[in-house]
């Protein structure tokens, strides 16, 4: 895939943005020299097993291991996708997922102000838990859409950015990235990281962001 402005990933980056995912959600990352392991305490116990663009052994030996464990996911960031899906279906795994993102943004030039909410019937609460911000929009006694984002030294780490399906089409997700940024940026931040599905990605380019590396999920 190719890169645009200079953008690009290394496993600094996706360690940064596991540190910050992991903060927002009560998780503690673990490194063993192959991986780091996360385990997802609010999903019954699986481990999500993160790699970035690995030796082609050093997938295999992995993914044999997630092959052998229900309970084990196995998230590998790259830009030579296909060629390590290959290897995968070769070994029998099935690929869950092969349209996330990691992407990236400057953060110069955001907005500091909070925006205005697309609507009257829109309100906004915010709270902080450590170094996780946490953004709800309401709409009378709905939420109507939330998302968190989380200080890791010079970086933004946006995570769960929702909009409730009955307030989709309304503007709440841009009104929602942008809420978050206003109240991060008095942390000196200078760039923002997000991993983004398939659907969310075009709403991130449009404000900005930049892909900087492909993500699949593989489960045995």
């Amino acid at each position: 895939m190719v890169q645009h402005m200079g953008a690009h990933a290394d496993d600094d980056l996706l360690q940064t943005w596991i540190s910050g995912w992991s903060a927002c959600r009560g998780y503690e990352p673990q490194r063993d020299g192959r991986s780091t392991s996360v385990l997802l305490t609010d999903e019954e116990g699986r481990t999500e097993h993160f790699l970035f663009e690995p030796p082609t052994e050093r997938f295999r030996e992995l993914a044999a291991e997630t092959q052998q464990d229900p309970q084990r996911v196995l998230t590998v960031v790259t830009n030579r996708m296909q060629d390590l899906i290959d290897e995968a279906e070769a070994l029998g795994l099935r690929v869950t997922d092969r349209q996330q993102s990691l992407m990236k943004v400057d953060m110069h030039g955001q907005d500091v102000e909070d925006p205005r909410p697309p609507g009257d019937e829109f309100t906004l609460s915010r709270d902080k838990d450590g170094c996780c911000r946490r953004v709800t929009v309401h709409a009378g006694d709905a939420v109507a859409a939330r998302g968190s984002v989380s200080v890791v030294g010079e970086h933004a780490v946006y995570d769960r950015i929702v909009t409730e399906e009955d307030f989709r089409r309304r503007g709440l997700g841009s009104f929602l990235m942008r809420a978050l940024t206003a109240g991060v940026l008095e942390d000196d931040v200078t760039a923002g990281l997000l991993m983004a599905s398939a659907d969310g990605r075009a709403l991130y380019e449009y404000l900005g962001w930049q892909h900087v590396a492909d993500v699949f999920v593989v489960r045995g």
